[in-house]
């Protein structure tokens, strides 16, 4: 069966989600990730979720901090996650080799699971951790309720107008990143990618005068407390853009990590847009 019809049947009550039942399911959940933070505090049960990243709690980049904030912090490291006796910790797939080991050597399960850069990596990050934690259906409810967003929010046609994005030490996000993802959704080409910058690149001022965007994408807090890595967001040559060039500030946790948050710059590109 295909996964979003499963999805909707689950979301509906008319399919039992296969995965495990609440009676077995974990009760003691750590997660060591920002985004598998993010992913967890939505799913989880009250009080399921035991420990998360200590950058979750931090609001400049944590979409649910206040909600991580009533659960503790954890830093990678097994001592730290040990403490809340946990009976589930997920990890990234690619990340923590020796803490998985040590992990596991006490005995504790851990599931691990491969980093999400999309959206639709996003649903299925979440539909597995919503699986692993017997709560399939309000899982599945999230994912249902993404896909009417991107339908909602989603540029009718190819993308058309140009948009550069830039990010501290002028990094940027090209081809194959979930900007650029979400660019494209709200009808945006991105010159990042048109000009060969892979997903995690850097992006010259130079090159974004020359490409004469119709949009230029900054986080405009990233210079609440300034610093050569966030110079450019004040920089004089963005003044030539005047004019010609929308600017547009999006908060870094709306796209730092895959998931419901990225429907919020969504909403913010696709006005843009208009």
């Amino acid at each position: 069966m295909a996964l979003w019809l499963r999805c909707l049947l689950v979301a509906a009550g008319l399919l039992g989600g296969g995965s495990t039942s609440w009676a077995q399911a974990p009760q003691r959940v750590v997660t060591v990730n920002l985004c598998l933070d993010q992913a967890a505090l939505r799913v989880a049960a009250p009080g399921q979720l035991v420990g998360v990243s200590y950058l979750s709690h931090d609001p400049r980049i944590s979409m649910l901090a206040d909600k991580a904030r009533a659960i503790p912090a954890v830093r990678a490291k097994v001592e730290s996650i040990l403490e809340l006796r946990p009976d589930l910790v997920i990890f990234d797939r690619d990340a923590h080799a020796n803490i998985k080991r040590l992990v596991r050597k006490a005995g504790v399960p851990i599931l691990e699971v491969p980093w999400a850069s999309s959206l639709e990596d996003a649903e299925a990050l979440i539909t597995r951790i919503g699986a692993a934690l017997g709560r399939d259906a309000e899982a599945q409810a999230i994912v249902v309720d993404m896909w009417g967003q991107r339908r909602r929010l989603a540029h009718d046609g190819p993308p058309t107008a140009l948009a550069a994005t830039l990010q501290a030490n002028r990094g940027t996000a090209g081809k194959g990143s979930l900007m650029n993802e979400l660019l494209h959704l709200a009808g945006f080409r991105n010159l990042a990618a048109e000009l060969g910058i892979p997903a995690y690149g850097r992006l010259p001022l130079e090159s974004v005068l020359a490409g004469q965007p119709d949009l230029l994408v900054l986080d405009g807090n990233a210079n609440a407390h300034p610093a050569r890595a966030t110079e450019f967001v004040d920089h004089n040559a963005l003044l030539a853009l005047a004019g010609r060039t929308r600017l547009l500030s999006i908060p870094l946790k709306y796209s730092i990590c895959a998931g419901p948050e990225n429907f919020a710059a969504l909403k913010l590109l696709a006005e843009a847009r208009r």
